[in-house]
């Protein structure tokens, strides 16, 4: 069940991002991907979750003392 939930919010994001395009025409529906938005949007998402790790890292060292 957390897959299924995992997998609707990222494929959620990445059409709220661009990176997927859904159009329909008629009863067809065509699905596109943009494999370079995709791949700029995963690696912003990867440089932030860097980011946020290095931060709590920080804190948590800070806090230790």
């Amino acid at each position: 069940m957390r897959t299924v939930i995992l997998l609707g919010l990222v494929v959620g994001g990445l059409v709220v991002a661009g990176a997927i395009h859904i159009t329909q025409s008629g009863d067809h529906i065509e699905i596109s991907v943009d494999k370079q938005k995709v791949e700029a949007v995963a690696g912003q998402a990867i440089r932030e979750g860097e980011t946020i790790l290095r931060n709590a890292a920080a804190q948590n060292a800070t806090q230790a003392k």
